[in-house]
């Protein structure tokens, strides 16, 4: 593998991948995302947050290897992965290709998270039910997997396998939301432009996802005021733009009789 620096983080190179464009931004926003978890500086708490933010940027690489995997499966070539502060995209080299083709890829991301998210928080109430194997002797009675918020005490692997678990949930979730350049949004895109034509298709998708960026700042500033930062997506300036040129568009289009 060969590891070069680039403008802001790194840029790893191998035979068999993508190459993955890493910025630093990123492990500031995991360390951020993880505050609850390190703020009174103890031991247990410092190693749960890193493990969790380590995980957490695993998994928007997994993301993005998940439609990378379904872009090679379909006969394109991935050829770019770059991880920054919000999020991750990936690239494909390819004349051509279906729409068809183009949903498989999209759905591919946020499946990754949603399979990762069951499967960390299946383990943890697993362990729940042999605390033994952690060195609980006396668990609390009544404890879920849904328990909100995560507790703050429990043995680090358990505390690490409840944030991944909802981490890669909402992750996978958000991805899905009718906004861009989110995944849900070119899924949307594709649908309503097959069936209502392009213009629509701004218009509508690029209305939701103001409304959206709208609520997600919303949620911005409530997590601040709970003590955590949370950026969740998606961004005003792309949906406004959108809504404004489908606008535009069904304007420009003649009118019937």
């Amino acid at each position: 593998m060969q590891v070069k620096s680039l403008k802001g983080g790194l840029e790893f190179r191998h035979p068999a991948w993508p190459t993955i464009q890493f910025y630093f931004g990123m492990p500031l926003v995991a360390t951020l995302l993880t505050y609850p978890l390190w703020r009174s500086f103890r031991a247990d708490g410092l190693i749960a947050a890193a493990l969790v933010a380590v995980g957490a940027m695993l998994s928007v690489l997994a993301h993005e290897f998940g439609h990378a995997a379904v872009a090679k499966r379909v006969g394109l070539k991935p050829s770019l992965i770059r991880l920054y502060a919000l999020g991750g995209d990936v690239t494909w080299q390819a004349k051509h290709w279906t729409r068809a083709e183009e949903q498989r890829i999209l759905w591919a991301g946020p499946l990754v998270n949603l399979l990762l998210g069951l499967i960390c928080l299946g383990t943890y109430g697993l362990l729940l039910q042999a605390p033994a194997l952690l060195g609980i002797a006396d668990p609390e009675h009544g404890r879920t997997v849904f328990l909100s918020p995560p507790p703050k005490f429990d043995p680090v692997p358990l505390r690490v396998l409840h944030w991944l678990g909802w981490i890669n949930l909402v992750l996978g979730f958000l991805n899905l939301l009718p906004a861009y350049p989110l995944d849900g949004g070119r899924l949307a895109h594709n649908w309503i432009e097959r069936r209502y034509g392009r213009a629509r298709a701004l218009f509508w998708l690029g209305l939701s996802g103001t409304g959206l960026a709208i609520l997600a700042k919303l949620a911005f500033v409530m997590s601040l005021l709970a003590g955590m930062l949370i950026w969740p997506p998606p961004d005003f300036a792309p949906n406004w733009a959108a809504f404004k040129k489908g606008r535009r568009l069904l304007a420009a289009k003649p009118q019937g009789p």
